[in-house]
């Protein structure tokens, strides 16, 4: 069966891009009609992206229930609700606060239900044969979201102001649920063909050791990765800023990751297929420890190369994650392994910044060290995955 890879593709540059990404551009908006500071409002969202951690593994049991594409569809129908209330805060009241903070959460259990994890799912139950390079595809999209998303927004923002871009958010929300709708009726599943009252049962002590073991590792693995990428994303400017002495060098070198996702993506669409995905896995996960410690050279060259090798290296991994899960986990209960082992992953994503924040504050070499360590570890952790045998009949040939 084909697969709507550009459809979901673009889903994940509007997904990503306006229920993340966006929120760079608006914080300082929001916090003037809400009446709080904006470290007070990120604050809100990071404890919104904690509860929406704990939501996982009901998004995955729905996706394997109604399908991926009916959850998606649904998501961002919430996401866009969730932005129309958003624009209201300009008219003011003494709610503001509550206001936002309800409309962080519908944006919250929106972006759990649309992003990533669910287009993956969509990609594992409508060609589980196919997935990894689908997979690929749609990360292919989704590496441009925030290019994309700040270049729309800020001119938007400043020509007609915040309530004006909100609905807008919100308008494209909408149109991108009735695109996933539309892809839904066309293909007309729920998961892999299942009734909704015959889905396979998902329990700890049935399944398999060997899908015991590979969901802990990938759930370990993931989120030393999560929390070591959003805890120096947000710094990575701070730190060459301060090691060069140099506001303009700092913000050129921590820009250089982004476009290099893409190009990991690229090589793993055009190479990776070939090796097994593990090993690329293991190689992207190596790129990540070796780049920490370039960053920490003086040579402006070597911390150019050390931001190519992060980028590179999160790129493949994300492409990573998302197919070696069905190397163990068949498409009747890929969505529940998903949720499993996204929930700790999106929990790590949520604290990082946070703690890292906290660890830079008391010394810029003991955050390189601990960031060092989180990468170390995560490293021989996934290696493990080499020790654990695929149990998923459909790709013991690849």
């Amino acid at each position: 069966m084909s697969v709507p890879v550009h459809s979901l593709g673009l889903s994940q540059i509007i997904g990503y891009g306006l229920l993340f990404y966006s929120f760079a551009a608006l914080k300082s908006h929001i916090s003037v009609y809400s009446g709080i500071s904006e470290s007070a409002v990120l604050l809100i969202l990071s404890a919104i992206l904690i509860f929406q951690s704990f939501m996982m593994p009901l998004v995955g049991a729905l996706a394997d229930r109604k399908g991926a594409l009916w959850v998606m569809r649904n998501g961002f129908f919430l996401g866009g609700v969730g932005f129309s209330c958003l624009s209201f805060l300009s008219i003011g009241h003494d709610l503001n606060v509550l206001w936002m903070a309800g409309s962080f959460i519908l944006i919250g259990v929106g972006t759990a239900m649309c992003t990533y994890e669910m287009a993956f799912c969509a990609a594992v139950q409508l060609n589980e044969k196919k997935s990894r390079q689908n997979i690929s595809y749609i990360t292919f999209y989704g590496a441009i979201a925030s290019s994309l998303t700040w270049l729309l927004i800020y001119p938007i923002l400043d020509r007609f102001g915040y309530s004006i871009t909100c609905i807008f958010c919100a308008g494209l929300l909408f149109a991108c649920a009735i695109l996933i709708n539309i892809q839904k009726n066309r293909f007309r599943i729920s998961a892999t063909g299942n009734s909704e009252g015959d889905v396979k049962k998902f329990l700890w002590n049935k399944i398999n050791p060997l899908q015991k073991r590979a969901l802990l590792v990938l759930a370990i693995s993931g989120s030393m990765e999560y929390f070591l990428f959003s805890a120096t994303t947000l710094l990575w400017i701070a730190w060459f800023t301060s090691k060069f002495n140099d506001a303009g060098v700092g913000i050129w070198l921590a820009s250089i990751y982004g476009p290099f996702q893409l190009v990991g993506r690229v090589i793993e669409m055009r190479f990776g297929h070939h090796i097994d995905a593990r090993i690329t896995g293991l190689m992207a996960a190596a790129l990540v420890p070796i780049s920490i410690i370039l960053a920490q050279n003086n040579s402006l060259s070597m911390a150019a190369l050390a931001m190519a090798l992060f980028g590179v290296g999160h790129g493949i991994l994300t492409v990573s994650f998302g197919f070696i899960t069905n190397l163990y986990f068949k498409a009747e209960i890929y969505g529940r392994a998903k949720g499993l082992i996204a929930a700790p992953r999106a929990f790590c994503s949520a604290i990082g910044p946070g703690i890292g924040g906290v660890l830079f504050a008391m010394s810029e070499s003991i955050f390189m060290g601990a960031m060092f360590a989180v990468a170390l570890v995560g490293l021989i952790v996934f290696s493990s995955l080499l020790f654990i045998k695929p149990t998923n009949v459909i790709h013991l040939g690849d």
